[in-house]
């Protein structure tokens, strides 16, 4: 008891920690203990072992289920970009992707020049990622008089430690206008809450400089480029940003951005954030409320098919002939069986009454020749009751089992034998007057046996009903507690879904009829179209076969190369 109160006490002195990167060795430890405690609380704290790779297996092989490619394509709700301008913003994002990739690899000198830039133009560079602390890079581009950002995306362990806090923590955007920063204008929402502590560290190291750049250049301008966990963060950054007079005009460009920021504040971030997504790529749409609602429809899944194999079986076993006959077999003894012991009793209701009222208890010959005719009287009983078994006949394609079975159906036959064995027994021994109450007593206690069994057997069933209801009940609380103690079908957690930020452009290949329904295709053989999709489409777990392979930045440089190219021949559905 001491040690679990121990243990929640620290798990909620984690939650209640401000979101910020480390300064010391002691906030490194509980920076460690949070992403445990975090990656524990949404995996194996709440879900199965292998509730995660069955949902994706489902997931993967449920041709039913759509992508985001699919959906914008098969319906003419969702709104494709075709704006005049759009080959020139496609030149400047594709040269935000450039740099980006340029600026994320060790080799930084070679890949400096081949940019275009010299050594005079960096001003600030972070190239060694800790934890809650993402690598980044600040250059001065003069040719087109702009101050960028770059902040890398997940490449160490340190950068997906900074991913597992995914814990959604409350971030609010206060709105600079009118020259000034009122505290009651603001847009309330929350945020991821490593990529939160992570914007706040580069917050901090940035402004300083960008400020006094600003002073020599006060006409330049303020980007933030990011890929993945930089995308993500590079949002929160703008945010940040722009709460300061000098920068509140600073945008932001990211790349497959993790899902990052709730609703609200994504859709107040369309005018200066455009988030660019390429076909399958599955991270904008991983969060921790996204892969929860992905789980509990892999479960559901999962135990729809255990119930259809259950009825399978259940049809099949009730359309055997074996099971049929058997079923049959045991019927008709029942039946039978029944019919034999109302025969025995009213033979013995007639006997009893019958030696009640013999007037010649006196005459022992006449007595004795009474008991002749009633021990020949329950020998004809016996013998009615032999032939009526005989009747029931078990089939020679039974097998033993159902022999051993139908025996036990026919026990309470071979019970009311023994009674009436040993009411026959009594009628031997009835010689005078007494004998007659002897009898009596004999009956009597034959009925107080049987209703003595009827007792127990009613006792006996109840308390077996009681123990399968309670077993029942204890094996639904095991369940739930190897899930987790959470119950698939309810969500007592109120988690806060969490989107990828600003305008998106969703870079989506034309889908055919023969491969709407599947991954499996060459999306550099297809005609592409950039789509806007809404943002609920984002917050479900979207996974397929080639979403790993859709978020590496050389395939969004290339499909980006494809899409120019399309424009500039004029074989792109938006026009030459």
């Amino acid at each position: 008891m001491i040690s679990m109160r121990l243990a929640k006490g620290a798990a909620v002195k984690l939650e209640r920690r401000p979101a910020e990167a480390p300064h010391n060795l002691r906030d490194i430890v509980l920076t460690l203990a949070e992403v445990i405690r975090f990656s524990y609380a949404e995996t194996l704290g709440k879900w199965h072992l292998l509730d995660l790779p069955r949902a994706i297996f489902f997931a993967i092989v449920d041709k039913r289920r759509k992508t985001i490619p699919m959906v914008c394509t098969e319906s003419s709700d969702y709104k494709k970009l075709e704006d005049p301008e759009l080959l020139k913003r496609l030149y400047d994002i594709k040269e935000c992707l450039t740099r980006t990739m340029l600026f994320s690899k060790k080799s930084f000198r070679a890949f400096l020049f081949a940019a275009g830039f010299s050594r005079e133009d960096v001003i600030l560079r972070k190239r060694r990622a800790r934890i809650l602390k993402p690598a980044f890079t600040v250059i001065r581009d003069k040719k087109s008089e702009c101050l960028f950002v770059f902040i890398r995306g997940t490449q160490s362990i340190t950068d997906t430690l900074t991913d597992a806090i995914g814990a959604p923590v409350s971030f609010n955007h206060f709105i600079y206008s009118d020259g000034e920063l009122k505290r009651n204008n603001k847009v309330s929402g929350h945020g991821h809450r490593g990529m939160v502590a992570a914007a706040g560290w580069i917050k901090k190291h940035c402004t300083p400089i960008l400020l006094d750049e600003l002073r020599q250049r006060p006409h330049f301008q303020i980007r933030i480029v990011g890929h993945s966990l930089g995308g993500g963060t590079a949002a929160l950054l703008t945010y940040m940003l722009r709460e300061i007079k000098q920068f509140s005009s600073c945008t932001c460009v990211t790349f497959g951005p993790a899902a990052s920021v709730s609703l609200e504040l994504s859709e107040f971030g369309r005018p200066f954030i455009v988030s660019v997504i390429n076909d399958l790529d599955v991270v904008p749409t991983l969060s921790a409320s996204s892969v929860e609602g992905f789980i509990k429809q892999g479960k559901v899944q999962h135990e729809n098919i255990l119930s259809s194999a259950r009825s399978s079986i259940t049809a099949i076993g009730s359309r055997l002939p074996f099971a049929s006959t058997a079923k049959a077999i045991a019927d008709h003894a029942a039946t039978r069986g029944s019919q034999i012991v109302k025969t025995h009793k009213q033979r013995t209701r007639s006997l009893l009454s019958w030696s009640k009222n013999n007037p010649e208890k006196e005459n022992g010959g006449t007595l004795s020749s009474s008991k002749s005719d009633n021990l020949a009287e329950a020998s004809r009983s016996l013998e009615i009751s032999n032939e009526v078994a005989e009747e029931i006949i078990i089939p020679e394609s039974t097998s033993d089992e159902d022999e051993s079975n139908f025996s036990d159906e026919g026990s309470d036959n071979d019970d009311e034998i023994d009674e009436e064995e040993q009411i026959i027994s009594a009628f031997k021994n009835i010689n005078t007057a007494s004998d007659e109450e002897l009898l009596n007593h004999e009956l009597e206690k034959h009925e107080l046996q049987k209703q003595d069994s009827r007792v127990d057997i009613k006792e006996t069933q109840e308390v077996t009903t009681r123990d399968i209801t309670e077993d029942e009940s204890n094996n639904e609380g095991v369940h739930t507690e190897e899930n987790g103690g959470v119950d698939p079908k309810t969500n007592n957690k109120n988690t806060h879904a969490l989107f990828p930020p600003g305008t998106i452009m969703h870079i989506v290949p034309e889908h055919s009829s023969k491969d709407s329904n599947s991954n499996d295709y060459d999306p550099e053989k297809k005609q592409l179209s950039l789509y806007e999709p809404p943002k609920h489409l984002y917050g479900e777990l979207r996974v397929s076969k080639r979403m790993i392979l859709d978020h590496m930045t050389n395939n969004y440089l290339k499909m980006l190369d494809q899409l120019i190219s399309q424009l500039q021949n004029g074989n792109s559905p938006h026009g030459g």
